[in-house]
């Protein structure tokens, strides 16, 4: 993912793009959502993910969720016969999950636990923190990929369908932020050539183009990898059906979902749901191999959590069990599992009835 530019005091980051709208011309959702998430100074992510304070990722919710994807570890590492395994884990945000997993680990593991998060480091005795996929070195032995809501965090371009095709929609300022129409940006263009998007007419859509280029990044790292992308999503067919016709992009402040974007710049988060189906054609063209799909519930029942949770006191599994609630979160998120370079079966992506 490419830095942008830093600020200089004290514009703010609204001043900022209205600047540069005045200068430049109407600009990407990209170029807006670069600026309010990742701008190294006014960021919303400056500091990496802001722990527990907008929305809670599972690992947020209960040490449960690290423990178990720990234990889950050391099993696929013996099922595949590997003797040692590296964990890489796309966006720690707080380095929750990070803090979980290693420190479910023997001593004398000899864990290596590599992190690539664009916020400030957190300083840990066997993590290592980077910046960009790019920084990392190669990795020759087994890896362990855990992307969890790591996607649906990068900046994306917005689509519409209109009578004459596809036009991209860009953002100008006139008494405040407004959207106007202009052709496919030639990122997207070379995108959607490649990983077509199918909207309905006057439907709206995400194109997340950056996907590409970290997907490749990762493969050029990992001889033999595993790969679990946690995260909300969709396939075409949704999209097709009508699901998510005004796009899927949405904030969230101090807990609550927000649909105006253009508010409190560098302080609420913008998201997006992802495309699982350009995921999936990514990987596949670059020889990865999909081991399953299922929700996330469902995941954790399979690879034990149950058996886990039984160490916690009473009140502690009360929380815990709003990750494997099939009528809450655990039903919103989705885990796909995906292989390279692996022959062995892959554990927790069997569909079983649920019994809560």
């Amino acid at each position: 993912m490419s830095s942008p530019v830093a600020l200089t005091e004290p514009e703010s980051l609204e001043q900022h793009i209205k600047n540069r709208i005045r200068r430049e011309g109407p600009i990407t959702y990209e170029a807006f959502l670069d600026t309010v998430l990742y701008d190294e100074k006014q960021g919303y992510y400056r500091e990496g993910k802001p722990y527990r304070k907008d929305y809670y990722t599972s690992p947020e919710i209960h040490p449960v969720f690290g423990k178990t994807l720990a234990a889950y570890i050391d099993r696929v590492k013996a099922l595949c016969g590997r003797a040692t395994v590296t964990i890489l884990e796309m966006g720690s945000g707080s380095g929750a999950l990070a803090h979980q997993i290693t420190s479910s680990q023997k001593e004398d593991s000899g864990l290596d636990y590599f992190v690539v998060e664009k916020g400030k480091p957190k300083e840990a005795d066997c993590i290592v923190w980077v910046n960009d996929v790019a920084d990392l070195p190669r990795i020759e032995n087994f890896v362990v990929i855990i992307a969890n809501e790591f996607f649906d965090a990068l900046p994306f371009h917005r689509v519409v369908m209109t009578e004459s095709g596809l036009r991209e929609i860009y953002l100008d300022f006139a008494d405040g932020f407004v959207e106007l129409l202009g052709p496919l940006t030639p990122p997207v263009e070379t995108f959607l050539s490649t990983h077509p998007i199918h909207l309905n007419l006057h439907q709206t859509g995400e194109v997340t183009t950056r996907t590409v280029g970290i997907l490749r990044q990762t493969d050029e790292v990992v001889k033999e990898a595993l790969l679990l992308l946690i995260d909300y999503g969709y396939h075409s067919q949704d999209v097709v059906h009508g699901r998510f016709f005004d796009g899927s992009m949405v904030g969230y402040k101090n807990l609550v979902m927000r649909e105006d974007v253009f508010q409190s710049f560098g302080t609420m988060d913008i998201t997006h749901h992802v495309n699982f189906d350009h995921l999936t054609r990514i990987l596949d063209h670059l020889g990865w191999r999909k081991v399953g799909e299922i929700e996330q519930y469902r995941f954790l029942l399979n690879i034990g959590m149950l058996d886990q949770l039984m160490a916690f006191p009473d009140a502690e599994r009360i929380s815990a069990k709003a990750l494997i609630n099939p009528h809450g979160l655990g039903s919103m998120l989705s885990v796909l599992g995906f292989a390279k370079n692996l022959s062995c079966d892959v554990p927790g992506f069997r569909q079983q009835k649920s019994f809560l």
